[in-house]
């Protein structure tokens, strides 16, 4: 990687975040071309890292350190991933458990914007920058040299393309590779299908339900590879059913199958559907396993809140079809979607379900996809294992049907539910008709507790009002503002005695003793305003300075404290 001297200037300081956002960029060097390798500053120019630079893309430049002295090149790119592969063959000991695993992990293994996936001698790059793109051969050169791979296979999604501005050409496709985790043999093809061709993160998560699939009913609903599904069958699961879209990945999971000698039945369909149908029939025929790992659904910020819709209709109908008493485990891959937003996802399903839900693990990818403690998002794996309790069986907002009856004399007509949710349908039932019976706030004034009077007929209530007058029990007793006068119709001659603002306007003072009388002495006062002007006792703007004295008599420059 050349060095070079191209700057970009940020506002706000040095970031501690990755990814640097365009509105960030205080200045960015002309010469500067997306993808260049540029030094990073702070507004007044002191230098505090590198990273690669994209005009065009709202990741305008991508943090790769924030040591100044550490310039990113070919030796900086040899040491990051010689430490990652130490950490996964020394530290992690993952050769003893399988032949694939995640080499590098972009921001947690300090190199952001680069995955790479090793499948036995065989390495998958995933670009996620346009820096890296254009430094792919020496990519490719380093992981031949350091991890000993033969083969180096680069991949990238539309959607990275399309923000990026670049493309990989296709890949032509080799024969399968060979992998095994835990015992479990799939083949793999780096080239093609979603990702790198298999799910490495859910390796530790696959061997947790296996254990719990043993001698019981297993459904694996978007089943991918077979990658549950096959891990089950090997396990000892009584009966292991799997479903798909994708008719190939059907087909190669079956092949998964076929090569580890296990009975799965895998299905080309829709698992919402097969989900209903399951909650459709008796519960000797539902599974006592089921497993949930959709695709990513939330893809950026503005999909979050559909997203998060059909992550709870999913789930919803997990709870419902599986047996009761029965495990199912549910995960999504989004990264923008937390651990927090997801567990509280299914709390929400349990309380619409009325179903207990008893948390036996949450999990996330294996230890080869470390999390970096300033980039969160590297943790985008959410794995959720629970078990089901029987219908009823848990806390949950009454159904319509579950309300009592509404009677006229039954006391209150509302009974305040723990959801904000369930009050939208009981309040249309109320109507606009019956808002005189409630009064201006509740069902019914009287039956409202503080608020209420004790006494359940409004028509009673309506005498203590005129006797309190408008703010408190008895006008006459409220003190310096009442008039000493039981009769409200008594003080009305007084009024116009008093006029509108005070008891007789003839007292007031400033304002002259009558109305009628002031008339003429503004008249009289008219030629002493021409005298004065509008602020001073002047009329002449001239002699009053450029924007008036301020004292009478003066110019601008005469006025203590203003001039010079």
């Amino acid at each position: 990687m050349a060095t070079g001297t191209k700057e970009v200037l940020l506002r706000g300081g040095p970031p501690v975040h990755p990814y640097v956002f365009s509105k960030r960029v205080y200045r960015m060097s002309n010469d500067v071309v997306d993808g260049d390798l540029v030094q990073l500053k702070t507004r007044e120019g002191v230098p505090f890292g590198w990273g690669f630079a994209h005009r065009a893309s709202l990741i305008a430049v991508r943090v790769l350190t924030w040591n100044v002295d550490e310039v990113p090149d070919e030796e900086w790119l040899r040491a990051r991933i010689r430490d990652a592969e130490h950490l996964r063959r020394e530290v992690l000991e993952l050769p003893r458990v399988t032949n694939a695993w995640r080499t590098l992990h972009a921001e947690g293994d300090g190199v952001s914007g680069l995955v790479v996936d090793r499948y036995e001698d065989t390495a998958a790059v995933s670009l996620y920058s346009l820096g890296w793109h254009r430094r792919f051969t020496e990519v490719e050169r380093i992981l031949r040299g350091e991890t000993g791979v033969a083969r180096v296979v680069a991949r990238v999604d539309q959607r990275t393309a399309s923000h990026e501005r670049f493309e990989v050409p296709p890949v032509s496709g080799g024969e399968p590779i060979e992998v095994h985790e835990h015992g479990v043999r799939f083949l793999v093809d780096p080239a093609g299908g979603h990702k790198t061709g298999f799910f490495l993160d859910q390796r530790d998560n696959r061997r947790f339900v296996a254990g719990l699939a043993r001698g019981k009913r297993v459904f694996d609903g978007m089943t991918y590879t077979g990658g549950f599904a096959v891990h089950a069958a090997k396990a000892g699961a009584a009966s292991v059913r799997a479903m798909d879209l994708d008719e190939e990945a059907v087909a190669h999971a079956a092949n998964n199958a076929e090569a580890n000698e296990v009975d799965v039945t895998f299905e080309h369909g829709d698992v919402f559907n097969a989900l209903r149908t399951y909650a459709a029939n008796p519960v000797e025929g539902r599974p006592e396993v089921l497993i949930v790992d959709p695709p990513k659904w939330a893809k950026d910020r503005g999909g979050f809140g559909s997203a998060m819709r059909r992550y709870a209709d999913l789930n919803r109908l997990a709870l419902e079809a599986v047996a009761p008493g029965g495990i199912v485990c549910t995960s999504s891959c989004s990264g923008l979607v937390g651990e927090h937003d997801f567990v509280n996802m299914l709390r929400s399903v349990s309380l619409d379900t009325k179903r207990a839900l008893r948390i036996l693990r949450i999990a996330g990818a294996g230890p080869d996809h470390p999390v970096a403690a300033n980039f969160p998002e590297s943790r985008y794996l959410k794995c959720v294992v629970f078990q089901v309790g029987e219908p009823g069986s848990g806390p949950g907002a009454e159904t319509r049907d579950e309300r009592p009856p509404r009677g006229d004399d039954d006391g209150p007509r509302r009974q305040r539910g723990p959801r904000r949710e369930d009050r939208g349908g009981y309040r249309e039932d109320r109507g606009r008709g019956r808002r005189d019976d409630r009064g201006p706030r509740g069902p019914r004034r009287d039956d409202r507790g503080g608020r209420g009077h004790g006494r359940r007929d409004r028509d009673d209530r309506g005498p203590r009002r005129d006797d309190r007058g408008p703010r408190g029990p008895r006008r006459d007793d409220r003190g310096p503002r009442g008039h000493g006068r039981r009769d409200r119709d008594d003080r009305g001659p007084r009024r116009d005695d008093r006029g509108p603002r005070g008891p007789r306007r003839d007292d007031r003072g400033p304002r002259g003793p009558r109305r009628d009388d002031r008339g003429p002495r503004r008249d009289d006062r008219g030629p002493r305003r021409d005298d004065r002007g509008p602020r001073g006792p002047r009329r002449d703007r001239d002699d009053r300075g450029p924007r008036g004295g301020g004292r009478r008599g003066s110019f601008r420059d005469d006025r203590k404290g203003r001039g010079d």
